[in-house]
């Protein structure tokens, strides 16, 4: 294992390091181990984060359930013709992604990612509100980082915008960090990850 941040020791130091805006190393009470809180890391960057959904949300979300409300008295014609398949479709659809980004603001608001690299292993702890899970990936079963890429294409034709993805393959594939627009933070997490267990990083398009 190589020191992914030289001159920066593991333990030993009494308060949090700030890598991005996303990405501080917190203290750690063992030798040979960082842990990493990946996220927003104060109030204003959650309530940004969380506006920046709402605006999605109110694009992907509110559009097919704009024509599905308006075409409500449809559902009701009987017989129950096309036109009534597409209005149902419609709401359906917006129902799932209001959902969709209705999780994803609660997340952003109320949610922490801390990653705790050692030399067993990676533990991925996931916590909101009350309630925390944990994954324990082993250092042996690691055989690569996964980035990928993804490319959303604005609405009104204004351009694009690229959202990053990152997984370590091991047995499974455990995703570490969920679609972000950060370049800077997926960039730092995967090579400090893969400089630390020694594997290598892979890019999927």
């Amino acid at each position: 294992m190589n020191d992914p941040l030289p001159g920066f020791p593991t333990h030993g130091f009494d308060s949090p390091h700030k890598i991005t805006d996303s990405i501080e190393i917190i203290p750690s009470p063992e030798p040979d181990t960082y842990i990493i809180s990946y996220g927003p890391q104060d109030v204003s960057s959650r309530i940004i984060g969380s506006i920046v959904y709402c605006v999605f949300a109110s694009i992907f979300s509110g559009v097919p359930l704009y024509f599905g409300i308006r075409g409500w008295s449809k559902l009701f014609e009987r017989p129950f013709e096309e036109a009534g398949m597409v209005i149902a479709g419609a709401l359906l659809i917006g129902v799932g992604l209001l959902l969709y980004f209705l999780r994803e603001i609660l997340w952003i608001l109320f949610g922490s990612t801390f990653f705790t690299a050692s030399k067993q292993g990676l533990e991925i702890k996931k916590r909101f509100l009350w309630f925390s899970t944990k994954k324990f990936i082993e250092h042996h079963e690691m055989k690569c980082f996964l980035t990928h890429v993804k490319r959303v294409s604005s609405s009104g034709g204004g351009g694009s915008s690229k959202w990053y993805t990152l997984w370590v393959v091991g047995k499974k594939k455990y995703k570490l960090d969920s679609k972000t627009p950060s370049r800077e933070s997926v960039v730092w997490l995967s090579k400090t990850l893969s400089e630390w267990f020694g594997v290598p990083i892979e890019s999927s398009r």
